[in-house]
């Protein structure tokens, strides 16, 4: 019991040393422990931002009640989580973003009201409750939560109206997605409509759209099944570096996403939007002259001229091939051709017309990453849109006068999919304005204002 005391006194202050061994001493001696690591938590809960900025027990124990999953705890650590946002960061920091839904997790006792009730609560860190959404996300992921439930709450709160936070929103529809929840699109939709999601930080409406109808092999966990402080702690940039060197090229966490291959590539390829921005290294931002007889760059091995210089040509009167079409519409939503059992597929949701409607627009609005040797210009991607868009209001009229829909929001309620009207007869216009070859302004000017807009 000294030993076990004389551990707990070494980590009850900050130092640049990391406690390994004394984390592993505590770490086996479980149910003596648990007093000193409850009364750490309870002392920075009743201190708040009076607490000694040096003091730092409280932040070791709930890494080590969370491995020893203390369950009866749980209602007190709700109390920590559910602290003002500028008192909980002063308190724990990074694990406000980070690991603080795997410790409620580890904890959970089973009280979903506790969960439900400081995510409603708007005075509780934004990022605290979307921490404790993905403490819910796993628990049905587990199925411990019921699918039913679980739907009704994220339709509950994504539609209440006294607005409740701000990143909360984001988080919301981040949990629609990755839930594969295609009967709230409409919920994620008003949340977009409404601008209450950060698109920079999980994209745009069409790309959240793509996510939902996307099943990976391995799908996605909201928390660690389980927690191993020393492990977790060991590489914080507030130790020394010999307390990290161990870990440096060895994350073995499986529950973690790699996606390094991917921004490596985008690194040396120097990927660019079709506005010109290029998000590689600006050393590469350099036209590159292709010969027609160099080799294609996009590595087919035949010649430029035998190869990408007749896409190019095509594009210049705003066509692409088919096979050119096939490749940007790999995203798209998988059809319901070989089913699995629990997905949901775009054709239990919307007519082939609306699918083949939104494919064109898809082509026309969806982003597209393009290496700097494939750059096209400004004029070229302008007429694809304007062709692919084209298409897309002669259909949209043959539905319109065939269903006798009589409003951009009666269309889209039973049409839309990717985009609302309004998005892409604005973008439509704006386009014709610069090119007419088919004189259909004025008609889809019309189209508008009898629609409800303009």
């Amino acid at each position: 019991m000294e030993e076990l005391q004389r551990a707990i006194e070494n980590i009850t202050y900050f130092s640049k040393k990391f406690p390994k061994e004394e984390l592993e001493l505590i770490g086996a001696n479980r149910d003596e422990a648990i007093p000193y690591l409850r009364n750490a938590v309870e002392k920075a809960i009743r201190e708040k931002d009076d607490l000694d900025e040096n003091y730092n027990l409280h932040l070791y124990a709930i890494f080590l009640l969370a491995q020893f999953q203390d369950r009866a705890f749980f209602p007190q650590l709700m109390e920590l989580a559910s602290l003002p946002e500028d008192t909980l960061d002063f308190l724990i920091g990074d694990v406000l973003t980070e690991d603080l839904g795997s410790i409620l997790y580890n904890t959970y006792n089973g009280d979903i009201s506790l969960l439900r009730q400081a995510i409603r609560d708007k005075n509780a860190s934004d990022f605290a409750r979307s921490q404790m959404l993905d403490v819910m996300g796993q628990l049905y992921l587990d199925q411990t939560l019921g699918k039913q439930e679980w739907k009704d709450f994220l339709r509950e709160i994504a539609t209440v109206e006294d607005r409740i936070g701000d990143y909360i929103y984001t988080a919301i529809a981040d949990m629609i997605c990755s839930c594969h929840f295609a009967e709230l699109l409409p919920e994620l939709r008003h949340l977009y409509w409404d601008r209450q999601v950060d698109g920079y930080a999980i994209g745009g409406y069409d790309e959240c759209v793509d996510r939902i109808f996307a099943y990976g092999e391995k799908e996605r966990r909201f928390c660690k099944s389980s927690i191993d402080t020393v492990k977790m702690l060991r590489c914080w940039a507030m130790y020394e570096d010999s307390a990290r060197e161990s870990v440096i090229g060895n994350d073995d966490d499986d529950d973690d996403d790699d996606d390094g291959d991917d921004r490596l590539d985008r690194k040396f390829a120097g990927i660019l939007d079709e506005s010109g921005g290029s998000t590689g290294n600006t050393e590469q931002r350099r036209v590159v002259k292709i010969g027609r007889n160099d080799p294609c760059p996009c590595g087919s091995g035949k010649k430029y001229k035998q190869c990408c210089l007749k896409k190019s040509q095509m594009s210049e009167e705003g066509m692409e091939s088919r096979q050119e079409q096939e490749k940007w519409l790999r995203a798209y939503p998988a059809a319901g051709g070989n089913r699995e059992e629990g997905r949901v597929y775009l054709e239990d949701l919307y007519s082939s017309e609306s699918i083949e409607l939104d494919k064109l627009l898809y082509l026309a609005l969806r982003h597209r990453s393009i290496s700097l040797l494939k750059r096209e210009p400004g004029h070229v991607v302008a007429r694809r849109k304007r062709s692919y868009l084209t298409d897309a209001y002669k259909r949209f009229v043959e539905i319109v006068e065939k269903e006798e829909i009589q409003s951009f929001s009666e269309y889209d309620s039973r049409y839309a999919i990717h985009y609302m009207c309004e998005e892409w007869f604005g973008e439509l216009i704006q386009l014709l304005e610069c090119e007419d070859r088919d004189n259909i302004l004025g008609d889809v000017r019309e189209t508008c204002k009898k629609m409800g807009t303009e």
